[in-house]
């Protein structure tokens, strides 16, 4: 039996997003890289949050993501939107590298609303027009005790998606591989 060209581009689609799946798919990470386990503390909301939320075989925990996208959500309005899943495996993955054992990531900004993104740029703070951050696909985070130009290597070395290198954090994402 002939494949169609819509078969064909239907399982293609089907096999690029199985390869966007969490650990064990993703990047080649191998489960050492990552401890499954993260603990953030939103410097805005002053919500904090130690979650496992994957398990022993690298499948999410029930419920963990949902909790995660509620801390990342957008400080400015409360706005809520599902996080790129593996920008939760990228943050724990700089974490674990770093040895940073139980300290917190501080989360700057995870989700940000258009609005909200609208008001930074009209303060002039560098906030780009299409951020990563409407995405759902960036944070700026910061690790007590550890240099921000540490961090800031560590993400670089990993080469997963943007890093970006502030006085006061670092900002990640997983968007193109690039560096400023």
């Amino acid at each position: 039996m002939p494949i169609s060209r819509r078969f064909f581009l239907k399982q293609a689609t089907v096999g690029t997003f199985a390869c966007m799946l969490p650990w064990p798919a993703w990047a080649g990470i191998r489960r050492r890289e990552i401890s499954g386990v993260l603990c953030v503390h939103n410097i805005h909301t002053g919500e904090s949050l130690r979650i496992g939320y994957l398990d022993d075989q690298g499948k999410w925990i029930a419920g963990a993501r949902e909790k995660l996208d509620r801390v990342f959500r957008c400080h400015y309005n409360g706005t809520v939107k599902p996080i790129e899943p593996s920008l939760y495996l990228l943050i724990d993955r700089i974490h674990t590298r770093l040895g940073a054992g139980r300290r917190p990531i501080r989360l700057i900004s995870g989700y940000r609303s258009p609005e909200y993104n609208r008001l930074l740029r009209s303060k002039g703070s560098g906030v780009a027009k299409n951020s990563y951050h409407l995405k759902a696909m960036a944070a700026d985070i910061h690790i007590s005790g550890v240099d921000n130009r540490r961090l800031y290597q560590t993400a670089r070395a990993i080469k997963a998606g943007g890093a970006g290198r502030y006085s006061e954090f670092v900002h990640v994402d997983v968007g193109p591989v690039r560096f400023w």
